[in-house]
C-alpha cells in the first residue's frame, strides 16, 4: 500500500506486516474489531451483511464454533471464517458449518437476536423473515491462500452454485505515525 504526500506529489511505501507481527489475532482481535464495526467491515469487501452473532455453535453434535455468522438481504446465511495466514483447511471448516446451519429453521437464528436486534433484522431484509436461510453462502478471510483451496472454491462456485467468496486482507502500517490499516481484496 502505498501513502501519497500532496506536498511533494509523491509516493512512499507503508510497512506491510502479517498479523502475527502486529500481534492480532482471530478470536482475540479480528473478530471483535468486524464484530465491533460490522457495517464498516462488511462494506469494505463489497457485502450488505446483518451480524448475527460471533462464536455460534452451528450444531449441538460439535465442539467447533463459527467465527460470525450473518444474514444477507435476500435471507441467505453466510458462514464467516477468520484464519491468520493460510491453512489449507479453511475451507472445508466453512462448508461443513454452512451444511450444519442449512439445518436451521428462521426461528433459530432469531432466538440468537434481543427485540431491537430482531426488528433491525426485519428492516434489513428485502424478504420475509420465514425465507430465512433458504440458502447458505460461504466468506473466507485470511491472509493467504493456498492455490488448492482457490481451485476448490472456484469448482464449488462455477459448477455447483455454492456462494463461496475469499477475502484476503493484509495490515499495513505507517511507522511515521504508527497508524495501522487493514486492506482487504476479494
Amino acid at each position: 500500500m502505498l501513502k501519497i504526500d500532496r506536498d511533494k506529489q509523491s509516493f512512499s511505501l507503508l510497512d506491510t506486516p502479517t498479523l502475527a507481527d502486529v500481534s492480532i489475532t482471530e478470536r482475540y482481535d479480528l473478530q471483535e474489531f468486524i464484530s465491533n464495526s460490522p457495517d464498516e467491515f462488511f462494506k469494505e469487501i463489497g457485502q450488505e451483511l446483518f451480524l448475527i452473532g460471533k462464536e455460534v455453535e452451528p450444531s449441538k453434535n460439535v465442539k467447533d464454533r463459527i467465527d460470525l455468522l450473518a444474514i444477507d438481504k435476500e435471507g441467505s446465511c453466510v458462514v464467516i471464517e477468520l484464519k491468520r495466514g493460510n491453512d489449507k483447511l479453511h475451507m472445508f471448516q466453512a462448508v461443513s458449518y454452512a451444511g450444519m446451519i442449512s439445518q436451521w429453521e428462521p426461528d433459530d437464528f432469531l432466538q440468537l437476536l434481543d427485540d431491537d436486534q430482531q426488528e433491525a433484522l426485519t428492516d434489513f431484509l428485502e424478504v420475509d423473515r420465514e425465507d430465512i436461510n433458504r440458502q447458505q453462502r460461504i466468506i473466507l478471510i485470511a491472509e493467504a491462500y493456498d492455490y488448492a483451496l482457490l481451485i476448490g472454491a472456484e469448482w464449488l462456485s462455477e459448477q455447483y452454485g455454492v456462494g463461496i467468496i475469499c477475502c484476503r486482507i493484509a495490515v499495513a502500517k505507517d511507522s511515521a505515525t504508527n497508524s495501522e490499516y487493514l486492506v482487504c481484496s476479494n
